[in-house]
């Protein structure tokens, strides 16, 4: 067998579909939305041997990087090697940083909290309404 045998048998593009996204922090649940699938077909993705041209498009664009790297990237690539992550602020301290988070997780946080300022909104307005009514009702008398 040629070398480029070797290395077709030995790219796993579901396995390498799964490392990109988890190394730029991306929930399954987000690729799933993005794909208009369900997390758990997602997951079934990332353990095939071989994506179609579609879903390899479609998963890079939604990760954020070349479909080369989910085509091609062998294992043995992939060792050492953290050519996909973002070293424009190498000299940070990371201790002090999250650097994994779930995009939909903080919408939904960010919906219940604008629901609950509304509440109380609502709730301060009610009692300034209340007042009102309860001074031109002394006023009316």
């Amino acid at each position: 067998m040629n070398n480029t045998e070797n290395d077709k048998k030995s790219v796993h593009q579901g396995k390498n579909a799964k490392r990109l996204r988890e190394a730029k922090g991306i929930k399954q649940e987000v690729i799933a939305m993005e794909l208009n699938i369900t997390q758990q077909a997602v997951s079934q993705l990332e353990k095939r041997r071989e994506l179609d041209d579609e879903t390899i498009a479609l998963y890079a664009k939604v990760v954020g990087i070349d479909e080369q790297f989910i085509r091609n990237m062998t294992d043995d690539s992939l060792e050492g090697s953290n050519y996909f992550y973002d070293h424009s602020s190498q000299n940070r301290d990371y201790s002090t940083q999250n650097l994994t988070f779930n995009p939909l997780d903080k919408v939904v946080e960010l919906c219940s909290e604008k629901d609950q300022l509304y509440e109380r909104m609502l709730s301060e307005k009610e009692k300034v309404n209340n007042y009102l009514e309860k001074a031109l009702d002394k006023l009316s008398k």
